[in-house]
């Protein structure tokens, strides 16, 4: 199963600009501008970066009451555990490396969000900065507080975050030759967060390692949709795990025929046009011979018993951006990568979405996917169709 959790603020801190806030701009930017590269036509001097800050606040709790409602399993990176991603995707980006590597880190200080947009002129300076964490400019980033001093102001400027470091206080995603999309394994830092109530939640902060942010390498821009993008690509937290209590292996399920044929139509028995936001479907799928035999009986064959096999998958689209909102296996570890499998009991196939898990006022498509013959005989249908409403 899926549950997705939606960033409540984030802003960029530029090095350039130190004072500088853009806690409303709609981008999200890695940047490095190395020394002696060429900005506006002209040779830089120094070295700057980009950094930048991503808070889920209130829906971290929302995880931890879920958790605790025994909705989702404890987190983990092990099998019948859930595991939490980090999802950030990519509007631009340009002048890459080939090989590259992004880190994330919880943030040891609190911060103010701030009104700024990059393209302000003068700018503004109520918000968290690469200077300071406060709307009054008079709260640095205290680079003491962090277990991550020394490595925070790489050039001429003090600043730019603080971030604990260290086993289980950080995590890292690396590309090569790739989409720069962030989809990260952040279980750990949740955890970290989780566990004591004396660990104050303060958000991510995402950024190049140290390596790459102090070398000469000319390392590009990376531009992420932020909260304030009014898309369906606002950052999210992707929480994955195997469904409780309800699983293919369940006897009663398995007792039920499989579907024989070679050729067949699913079809959903209790699909909606609209669910609200506040609603926890249960998608009941049915599934017949796209040819059935003529034969005599007093019964329609669309109510057989026949079930879906049992590696049987489903993947969740927004219908307008073709985005994949919840894709057919998840990246986690053993039985993990079977978060989107079919699930079953004595009346037949089927699995459960949260409503509150997806962007309210859009359309989406619900695709199948069917694997038989080990593998070697996959069939996918996707003409189905829901609206999630407030």
């Amino acid at each position: 199963m899926f549950r997705i959790y939606y960033a409540e603020r984030d802003t960029t801190l530029y090095e350039q600009y130190p004072s500088q806030n853009t806690g409303i701009d709609q981008i999200l930017e890695l940047t490095k501008i190395a020394s002696g590269s060429k900005l506006n036509g002209l040779v830089q001097t120094n070295q700057y970066n980009s950094r930048f800050l991503i808070d889920f606040g209130s829906e971290v709790t929302s995880i931890s009451q879920s958790i605790l409602n025994g909705e989702i399993p404890p987190l983990a990176n092990h099998p019948r555990s859930a595991s939490v991603y980090l999802n950030i995707k990519a509007a631009d980006a340009s002048d890459l490396l080939h090989s590259y590597e992004i880190k994330a880190f919880p943030v040891s200080q609190s911060w103010v969000n701030g009104n700024g947009n990059y393209s302000d002129d003068p700018i503004t300076k109520n918000g968290a900065s690469w200077f300071y964490r406060s709307r009054d400019q008079v709260n640095r980033w205290d680079i003491d507080n962090a277990h991550s001093n020394g490595q925070t102001g790489l050039t001429e400027v003090q600043g730019g975050g603080t971030w604990i470091t260290g086993s289980g206080f950080e995590a890292s995603q690396s590309f090569q030759n790739e989409s720069p999309d962030i989809r990260m394994n952040v279980t750990d830092i949740m955890n970290y967060w989780l566990k004591s109530g004396s660990n104050a939640n303060n958000g991510f902060l995402v950024k190049h390692t140290y390596e790459n942010e102090t070398n000469s390498d000319i390392l590009g821009s990376i531009k992420f949709f932020g909260r304030e993008s009014h898309t369906i690509f606002v950052p999210r937290l992707e929480v994955v795990f195997t469904g409780i209590g309800d699983y293919p292996s369940e006897s009663t399920y398995l007792n039920l025929t499989e579907i024989s044929s070679d050729t067949y139509v699913p079809y959903f028995k209790n699909i909606k046009d609209e669910y609200r936001m506040s609603e926890i479907a249960k998608f009941r799928i049915g599934v017949r011979p796209e040819f059935p035999n003529k034969a005599f009986q007093t019964s329609s064959f669309f109510l057989t018993g026949e079930r879906l096999p049992t590696s049987s998958y489903y993947s969740i689209i927004d219908s307008v951006t073709n985005e994949i909102i919840i894709p057919f296996d998840a990246t986690g570890s053993g039985e993990q990568k079977n978060a989107t499998r079919i699930d079953g009991d004595s009346n037949g196939s089927f699995f459960k979405l949260r409503m509150d898990s997806f962007m309210p006022e859009r359309f989406y498509k619900i695709m199948l996917k069917v694997e038989r013959d080990g593998g070697n005989d996959i069939q996918t249908f996707d003409d189905f169709y829901f609206k999630v409403v407030n």
